[in-house]
């Protein structure tokens, strides 16, 4: 009978722990998914600069007569979903790149990106990207990892960011700046 009274209490002992766990928890995670409006901001503008060739594609543009290096020029669609009190960004951005034209070449390159923006400016982000050339008839793809910081200089703000785009043949770096229209 002891048994059966110890083993009755420790039950409803834990019982009544868990369900006060489990309200608590209930509560956390209500405040946890409250969430006030999310203003969302287009932070668009041009881009321009260069990317460099590594490994096998460099050697294959050499031996075609291009150089291992070309420019770079297009635009960034970025829309930052959401910021933190303390300024920090979550960033969803597309990047349209038209590269190469100074060699007879015309490479178009679209990114997509999601990315984080620290308050001190400091960005990074991560996603595909498909680039297609006039002289091919297949599409190239890769992974994007960029680095970079967007600097206030006066009333405008410049981005300047740094990508590897990990494909086959060699990994390819990239770098861009530009500024913010909107």
């Amino acid at each position: 009978m002891s048994r059966l009274v110890f083993t009755s209490l420790f039950v409803a002992l834990a019982t009544s722990a868990g369900a006060h766990s489990v309200r608590a928890q209930t509560s956390a995670i209500s405040d946890v998914q409250e969430v006030g409006p999310v203003v969302r901001r287009h932070l668009n503008g041009p881009r321009f600069g260069f990317t460099v060739f590594t490994g096998d594609v460099a050697d294959m543009r050499i031996q075609a007569g291009l150089e291992p290096i070309m420019t770079q020029f297009g635009w960034q669609w970025e829309t930052q979903l959401v910021a933190s009190e303390d300024g920090s960004q979550a960033l969803m951005e597309w990047v349209l790149l038209v590269g190469g034209v100074e060699q007879d070449e015309f490479n178009v390159s679209l990114g997509w990106l999601a990315g984080y923006r620290f308050p001190n400016g400091v960005e990074f982000g991560v996603g595909p990207n498909v680039s297609v050339n006039k002289d091919s008839p297949d599409a190239t793809t890769s992974m994007i990892i960029a680095v970079g910081a967007t600097a206030p200089f006066g009333q405008l703000q410049v981005p300047v960011n740094f990508a590897l785009s990990l494909a086959k043949g060699g990994p390819r770096i990239t770098a861009l700046i530009g500024w913010i229209v909107g």
